[in-house]
């Protein structure tokens, strides 16, 4: 070999080894740089959520309960044993018996009509050994928050909702309680809430798992045989009371909604149960059946609409024990009961108790039902020790004792107990009180609820400083200063907090709270000690000036604007989903101007075409929906599990992966990894649409035809839908993750000339967001599995919507722009309504908790309620990294492109920082409305979570682990870094 074949080997070996040294401290510095950010970033997530802490423990409010006890030696209960009318009491709560489902309609051809009929017919039949009334309920409509106001006859509040899946013992003064302390014997049967909840006062239970929605019959049947034998003769000495909680036709409401057969034949089920209870009963036994809250139209609870709130509540004995009022047409049964007359749920607990011969709870707040007492001089009686019982409590709260008004009601009641206007006086006190008592227990902690918002509003500032007004060139020497100021201020702010919370115990604040109010504090100094020994306020605002400029910047604001803007407003947040695709509208017809004035032809055409891509993926989007009570008639649902969407599945199992081989071709990137990524991608959404197809032929095998179909074992499908489930699931969450670590990049090499050995790597000038994207893929596969077939479609349209948006940054050349980040945070919004989401409780997927398992399993029913709640934020918040690194090469500068990415991620953080604090700031200027249990505290609650996934999400993948490992991986490879 001559010379200089060897100088010129040596001169490339040199060469490689210069480019592999250099590589190496560009991944050195990189890896620090990764540390950095993710500790400023978890910074700020333990900032705001510290916030939302505080927001929420002053808006989310819980009563004031005395520990007081009522006892039979009590003053005001002298001579009560006389209205005691019966020695025994058999209690039946049917869940979710709406009173629609208990009167009959000859004209309606609905399901869940005219097939409990016994109550009515009996109540017709013998008006005065029967009473059946509108029992209604009081918001949140959950299970757990209806059992406490049946046992207590107090009100619940909104926070409650909170613990409906965590009950602990009442220790509150209660029905049951009271029942064990005065020798009454209780045995219960049924949903075990009441085993958490009165556990130590039951003398005999049979609890069954309660929160299993799929399963209709388990609890049911339990109930049915164990009542068989208790009810029998020689068997009914071991018990006075005998409860059983049924939920079949809750679960059945769940599962399919109130208009399916299945209900019909759960109905029918109660009926022929409530026979056997009154063929087996004797004369001294008293037979109450209620429903413990309505449904909605989607058989769901947990709001304030009429069907959730109406309830039935039936008392029977085989003695004439009961009278009806004279006014008949209040049980006018038409118009399904409209005008029948109606109760509240707690007024059962009075009525209970004194017809058993048992002090009324301590807390309680309701009234007698007239009707049932035998005379109307009974009903007065039972009144007027309700009267004194009301007050009696009124006296011993502070809060309530020094109300004038009610006062003076009470004291005119008190003065007319002989008198004929008796009764009327006692209502109105009744009322009056009741409806002073929930004024006030709306009053709020006004002191950390403006804490909470000062936080977050601080962090905004961090944000907007730190990742938009500062040049992303200095952003790694400033991490490096503000990372051990975080340290050092949080140490010594929390170390301060606490002594000042030893040694001072303020009352409005325990210790727990002043050490995080401590450590919010230190984050928030520790960002600004550095930036403000460095900047002067005077070059950020110019620099805020400078930054923040040019059209597509203003664009951005004005979008941001109108969505923070919304809930000002209670009809505009109700409406929330259309808003936001008219925003995305009109991003669309913006950019297609923008696309015209493009220098090529080439963008021209390409950036019109995606814009309007994006545009009509928008509007079949909106076509999703699933509608909140408040939009009425205006909305139509359309997000059933039916024949059609499952064929449409399959049909997507091929268009999917087609549409991303596509966007690949543009730009050669379909390479290496990517084919084999799309094929398991195709494999796994095939494998979700036969899981899916099994799931609705589970649900429907009774109404097929074919008889080959109905000899099918349901228990077989039910096997195979499981383990398909859970292969699907281990396979997208952790397989697929770990392969792609470890996989190589899309990238490919394609010989030109093999003399001269001249190589082309197609994929090059996409090798960050091909990579990239298959990530996307898994994230992709794992939430579709949770998701049901029409919100599947929905995250079609999404993905397909960001890969048409992030084609659009590279035309318009927006890639640091503010438009990126902003509409990338409204795609996420907008895809949470489209895959069948509203801001309610009740909008909550719970059946899905139950995909991978029978009963409630911790960590496998919770991971997919939370996949399929937060799916679109999952996708949008993971996919903001595209919008830096797509259609870009290997970066000459892999820090700078990581600072890219970083900031990025940091304004699509403030962009929902904002959002999340307009949500706070309105839901306390309307703490007074209306609706601000329906409506302004919901969308607080999913904003705040929201908040936090997107914290999450952003640490654990754009920040923390993705983008630095992707950025080292291709810099090893290429060797660049300058």
């Amino acid at each position: 070999m001559s010379d200089e074949s060897h100088l010129e080997e040596h001169i490339k070996e040199k060469r490689s080894v210069r480019m592999r040294t250099r590589a190496l401290v560009w991944n050195s510095r990189l890896c620090v740089m990764a540390v950095l950010c993710t500790v400023i970033f978890v910074s700020i997530a333990v900032l705001q959520c510290i916030g939302i802490a505080f927001f929420t423990k002053g808006f989310l409010l819980s009563r004031q309960v005395l520990d007081n006890y009522s006892t039979v030696a009590d003053d005001i209960y002298e001579g009560a044993s006389s209205l005691r009318n019966f020695d025994k009491a058999i209690v039946v709560i049917i869940d979710a018996l709406r009173f629609d489902f208990v009167i009959p309609d000859e004209g309606s051809s609905k399901p869940y009509h005219n097939n409990i009929r016994l109550p009515y017919e009996l109540t017709q039949q013998y008006p005065e050994n029967s009473v059946l009334l509108k029992f209604m309920a009081d918001p949140p409509t959950t299970t757990l928050q209806r059992l406490k106001g049946l046992t207590t006859g107090s009100l619940p509040t909104f926070v409650d909702a909170g613990s409906n899946f965590d009950g602990d013992v009442i220790e509150e003064d209660n029905l049951i309680k009271q029942l064990y302390h005065n020798n009454r014997s209780i045995t219960f049967v049924g949903d075990d809430t009441w085993k958490a909840l009165f556990g130590p006062f039951l003398n005999t239970s049979y609890p069954y798992d309660s929160l299993n929605v799929w399963d209709l019959h388990t609890v049911d049947n339990g109930v049915i045989d164990h009542f068989g034998p208790l009810l029998q003769s020689e068997q009914q000495k071991s018990w006075d009371v005998l409860i059983g909680h049924l939920l079949g036709v809750d679960h059945c409401g769940h599962r399919y909604g109130p208009d399916h057969y299945a209900m019909a034949e759960k109905q029918q089920q109660m009926d022929s149960f409530l026979q056997s209870i009154v063929d087996s009963m004797d004369d001294d036994t008293l037979l109450i059946v209620l429903g413990d809250h309505g449904m909605d139209r989607t058989g769901n609870h947990g709001g304030d609409s009429a069907e959730e709130l109406e309830a039935a509540l039936w008392l029977y004995s085989k003695k004439r024990a009961f009278h009806q009022l004279q006014n008949q047409d209040s049980y006018d049964i038409r118009r399904n009961g409209a005008n029948y007359r109606k109760v509240n749920q707690i007024d059962l607990v009075p009525t209970f108790s004194l017809l058993l011969g048992i002090p009324v709870p301590f807390n309680n707040l309701g009234a007698p039902i007239e009707e049932a007492f035998a005379e109307s001089s009974l009903y007065l009686k039972a009144a007027k020790y309700t009267l004194e019982q009301i007050h009696r409590y009124r006296q011993h709260s502070t809060s309530l004792m020094d109300d004038e008004l009610i006062n003076s009601k009470f004291k005119q009641a008190q003065e007319s107990c002989t008198d004929e206007n008796f009764s009327q006086l006692f209502q109105d006190y009744q009322n009056a009180s009741l409806e002073r008592c929930k004024d006030l227990w709306a009053r709020f902690d006004m002191i950390s609820i403006v804490v909470g918002i000062v936080l977050i509003f601080l962090s905004i500032i961090i944000l907007i400083v730190y990742f938009k007004m500062i040049p992303s060139v200095v952003m790694t020497q400033l991490s490096e200063e503000i990372v051990p100021s975080i340290i050092a201020m949080t140490s010594l702010l929390t170390v301060i907090a606490i002594s000042i919370s030893l040694i001072l115990k303020p009352s409005f604040m325990t210790l727990p709270w002043c050490t995080m109010l401590g450590a919010a504090l230190g984050i928030v100094f520790g960002f600004a000690v550095p930036i403000f020994d460095r900047y002067s306020w005077i070059w950020l605002f110019y620099s805020f000036l400078d930054r923040f400029g040019g059209f597509w910047t203003l664009v951005a604001l004005f979008f941001s604007f109108l969505h923070l803007a919304i809930f000002a407003s209670n009809s505009f947040t109700i409406w929330e989903d259309r808003i936001l695709g008219y925003l995305l509208t009109t991003f669309g017809i913006l950019a297609a101007w923008k696309s015209s004035l493009a220098d090529s032809s080439v963008k021209r055409i390409m950036g019109i075409y995606h814009s309007v891509s994006f545009m009509v993926i928008t509007r079949l989007a909106s076509l999703i929906t699933i509608c909140r009570e408040e939009q009425g008639t205006m909305c139509t649902p359309n997000y059933d599990v039916s024949s059609w969407t499952i064929v449409m599945l399959f049909i997507q199992t091929f268009v999917f992966p087609s549409i991303i081989k596509a966007f690949y071709d543009i730009s050669g990137s379909y390479q290496s990894a990517a084919p084999t990524w799309n094929r398991v991608f195709r494999l796994i959404l095939l494998s979700i649409a036969l899981y899916w197809g099994l799931e609705w032929f589970e649900r429907h095998q009774y109404e097929l035809t074919y008889d080959f179909v109905k000899r099918i074992s349901l228990s077989s499908v039910h096997t195979t839908k499981f383990t398909l489930a859970r292969i699907i699931a281990g396979t997208t969450l952790v397989a697929a993750n770990v392969g792609w670590s470890r996989g190589p990049l899309c990238v490919g090499l394609d010989v030109k000339n093999r003399e001269t050995k001249e190589v082309v790597i197609l994929g090059y000038q996409n090798v960050y967001g091909s990579q990239y994207f298959l990530l996307m893929m898994n994230i992709i596969a794992s939430v579709m599995l949770f998701t049901k077939p029409m919100g599947q479609f929905a995250i079609f349209l999404m993905v397909y919507q960001l890969l048409s948006f992030v084609e659009l940054v590279d035309i318009l050349e927006i890639r640091s722009n503010l438009i990126s980040p902003v509409i990338v945070g409204l795609l996420g919004w907008f895809y949470f309504f489209s895959t069948g989401h509203q801001a309610t409780i009740a909008s909550i997927q719970w059946e899905l908790g139950f995909t991978l398992v029978d009963t409630i399993v911790f960590p496998f029913s919770h991971i997919p309620i939370f996949l399929n709640t937060f799916a679109s934020f999952l996708i949008a918040t993971a996919a903001i990294a595209l919008v830096t690194i797509w259609k870009i090469p290997p970066s000459t500068k892999p820090v700078a492109l990581y600072a890219k990415i970083i900031e990025n991620c940091g304004t699509l953080l403030a962009y929902q920082s904002v959002i999340t604090l307009s949500t706070l700031i309105f839901a306390t200027v309307f703490r007074r409305h209306l609706m601000v249990w329906k409506i302004f505290a919901p969308r607080f609650m999913i904003a705040g979570l929201v908040q936090i996934v997107v914290n999450v999400v952003l640490i654990l993948i754009p920040v923390g682990f993705a983008s630095g490992k992707l950025i080292i991986q291709i810099n090893r490879i290429f060797g660049k870094g300058s």
